[in-house]
């Protein structure tokens, strides 16, 4: 079986977070599975080629769109990569396409094609704010104020929600009913999602299927052993309460919210530290938080740290926070699990068992994520949750993902002929 993977950006060639990840780490679980894997991916800082990394085929076509990816005008670009992809894929021999986000769109157009794997997570269906009364809104120089906040736009929303978010449901909302009403199957990263696509699209829900984000439960048990990394490195001490996020640096990931949270948790709780790791747009507002509340002892801001590097963080930490500012999958927040800490989320419902690993919030306000810490510092049953968290991210490991998207691909191509 031959596996073409569309995606807009990939692992280790791009400037990746965890969806780039996730596209590395399934199709290098595919391939020891000995299905045959090809990547493809608009352009990073080279040229168009073909090359082999880790035993995977990489194909990179025009154009380059990484560099405003992160802006919300960034789709344009997608549509670009689909149309290269489009042509690339015209006379190629492949038994199925699976494609992230809206790069399948233009090659599901095609009378004579392959069967399609639509792949999409919640910021791929869900909307910013984006009006048409400002231009600044469009290149995202109002990061902050558009960002955070998603929104629904359905193919039958009334005509006024449309045409006040024209450019949103013309680019965006339309051609993604159109693709996911053609794909043969729906990936979708959990029920909740599944549902809520199926009713903003008025698509019938057989058609969808759970394939979970995952986690390298063999190698992120390979670097823990390693060690080589103590708080003591980083100047921290056993009674420190460490707690770790690992994100972009964007509005939606809510790193800002936490760090005000540790401001309101300083003082009855000077333990509390927190490991920041990852890059964004959103850097200078948050030195400025830090700076401006006095918390450069409690905050620890990292960058660039390599992958087998990564998991020593987390070993050294009591404990994960995510808190988007709305539901979805984290790779991240898996990771941490796989490196038995509870964790406090915004987003992920789903791996919460109870309280027994962790604390699920409804919102990601300061003064929420302050009551959730506050609650695992007085509890004292660190223990018990951190091994509650290592036995539930078991179901999430990529060798249990990767034979779920298998058997769907085997019946998808069976069905098509």
């Amino acid at each position: 079986m031959k596996v073409i993977i569309a995606v807009k950006s990939v692992y280790p060639f791009h400037p990746y977070g965890g969806v780039q990840k996730y596209v590395y780490y399934f199709a290098k679980h595919l391939a020891q599975k000995g299905i045959n894997v090809e990547i493809v991916a608009p352009l990073d800082q080279k040229g168009p080629r073909t090359e082999e990394y880790e035993g995977m085929k990489y194909t990179f076509l025009s154009p380059s769109i990484y560099k405003y990816l992160e802006y919300p005008i960034g789709w344009l670009g997608v549509h670009l990569f689909s149309y290269s992809l489009a042509k690339y894929l015209k006379n190629k021999d492949f038994d199925i396409l699976h494609s992230f986000d809206l790069t399948g769109y233009q090659y599901s157009k095609q009378k004579k094609r392959k069967p399609i794997i639509a792949h999409i997570f919640t910021d791929n269906y869900l909307c910013n704010p984006i009006g048409l009364s400002s231009v600044l809104d469009l290149t995202a120089v109002k990061f902050d104020k558009i960002k955070e906040k998603k929104i629904t736009i359905s193919p039958f929303s009334d005509i006024s929600l449309k045409c006040k978010y024209i450019t949103q449901y013309l680019f965006k909302i339309k051609p993604m009913y159109q693709y996911l009403s053609r794909a043969e199957c729906i990936f979708c990263e959990a029920d909740v999602f599944a549902k809520e696509v199926a009713e903003v699209y008025h698509l019938n829900s057989d058609k969808f299927k759970v394939v979970p984000v995952g986690v390298d439960l063999g190698y992120i048990q390979q670097q823990l052993a390693r060690g080589g990394l103590s708080r003591s490195d980083l100047g921290y001490s056993d009674s420190d309460f460490i707690l770790i996020t690992v994100n972009r640096l964007a509005a939606d990931k809510g790193i800002d919210k936490i760090i005000l949270a540790l401001n309101f948790l300083k003082q009855r709780y000077p333990q509390v530290r927190l490991i920041i790791i990852g890059v964004g747009y959103q850097e200078k507002e948050i030195y400025k938080i830090i700076n401006e509340n006095g918390l450069q002892n409690q905050v620890r801001h990292l960058k660039n740290i390599r992958e087998e590097d990564l998991y020593q963080y987390y070993q050294i930490s009591d404990a994960y926070i995510c808190a988007f500012s709305f539901p979805g999958s984290s790779i991240s927040t898996l990771e941490a699990m796989a490196c038995s800490l509870p964790i406090i989320t915004t987003a992920q419902a789903w791996l919460l068992r109870g309280r027994d690993n962790g604390i699920f919030l409804e919102n990601n306000h300061p003064e929420s994520i302050t009551k959730a810490v506050e609650e695992l510092i007085q509890q004292g049953s660190l223990k018990s949750k951190k091994n509650v968290s290592a036995e539930v991210v078991k179901d999430f490991d990529w060798k249990l993902v990767t034979e779920k998207a298998v058997l769907e691909y085997k019946k998808v191509i069976k069905n098509h002929k």
